[in-house]
């Protein structure tokens, strides 16, 4: 069968261009990927237009517009979903222009649809005492317990990703001192962070226990099921909802959040790492976010850090010599004497 241009685009764009040109991860492909394969559905069950027969003349503007709004009414996405699925097709779009500059018209207008503005909420995170309720949960006495309170502990400390510790093999932990932990995050970029004693002591506990230090285990998953399969996503958020919720079982005077997913730990990091002073520089190599841009959200979080962090940073331009006005004072006069 013949592949018209929208097909045969799209497959050169998925399976050689974001790899092979973009480096992205398979994650953000299949991301990607699911983004395309709605739009398919759309075009059969609302345009009535079989995905062989898709071409660049019915995928327009006002098809991605209504594919937007379906996705929001028929699906029910939330407006983030809706944003990413425009993110996707933005960047499409823009390989599909290069492909074929007849469609740079029609192209400038799909990338002039706007990002859906949403609410701005506050980041969800644990409280210090939260957290160490959390960690108190695992029962230490047995083996799934301690791998639990290690897993835990080390997606905390290191700031990880789901998906950066879902990758972890045992060769990306560095026990002697300095201790780190190495990470490959989005667009199979590396970064080493620091671990702290306590998850140091942790893992060499597992490790260990698990016989992860013998010859010949380099490779193998840090965190792994009864089957030596490295953990799912599901499986990870499995975990931490079963501490979390015994956590709040047990501490009932504690206003916990609702609900607890894995990256939390990371945005709770962050936090605290905020709350004790450290930079935001430092913090964005340690998340490795792109720019410093997106660290900046956990600014918003709370009026009381952010006065405290402005402060820190303001230059003090007034000096002890700017004369008092009390309110009998002649304003010129004292407007006057201010730069004598």
């Amino acid at each position: 069968m013949k592949q018209t241009d929208f097909a045969k685009t799209l497959t050169k764009y998925l399976s050689e261009f974001l790899p092979g040109q973009r480096n992205v991860s398979p994650n953000t492909i299949k991301s990607y990927r699911d983004t395309f394969k709605q739009l398919l559905t759309y075009m059969q069950e609302e345009h009535r237009i079989h995905p062989d027969k898709i071409s660049f003349k019915s995928v327009t503007a006002l098809t991605i517009t209504g594919f937007l709004q379906w996705l929001e009414t028929s699906k029910n996405v939330s407006i983030n979903t809706r944003n990413q699925r425009l993110a996707a097709i933005h960047s499409f779009f823009r390989y599909a222009q290069t492909e074929y500059p007849e469609l740079l018209f029609e192209t400038q207008k799909v990338l002039g649809i706007p990002f859906k503005k949403k609410q701005q909420q506050p980041v969800p995170h644990l409280s210090m005492n939260q957290l160490a309720y959390l960690l108190e949960q695992p029962d230490t006495t047995t083996k799934k317990g301690r791998r639990d309170l290690t897993l835990m502990a080390s997606l905390y400390d290191s700031g990880a990703r789901v998906q950066e510790l879902i990758d972890l093999k045992v060769c990306d932990v560095r026990l002697v001192k300095p201790a780190t932990i190495k990470l490959t995050g989005k667009g199979n970029k590396v970064r080493i962070v620091p671990i702290m004693g306590n998850t140091r002591n942790l893992l060499n506990g597992y490790m260990l226990e698990n016989h992860l230090l013998d010859n010949g285990m380099q490779q193998r998953p840090l965190f792994h099921n009864s089957r030596y399969q490295a953990f799912t996503r599901p499986g990870v958020a499995y975990i931490l909802t079963k501490y979390f919720d015994q956590a709040k079982a047990r501490h009932c005077d504690e206003v916990f959040p609702d609900k607890l997913h894995p990256h939390m730990l990371r945005h709770s990091k962050a936090l605290h790492l905020l709350e004790s002073g450290v930079n935001l520089i430092y913090i964005r190599d340690f998340l490795g976010h792109v720019s410093v841009t997106t660290t900046e959200i956990y600014l918003k979080f709370d009026t009381e850090l952010k006065r405290k962090v402005l402060e820190a940073a303001y230059p003090q331009v007034v000096t002890q010599d700017v004369p008092a006005w009390e309110e009998n004072t002649d304003i010129l006069q004292w407007l006057e004497n201010l730069c004598h």
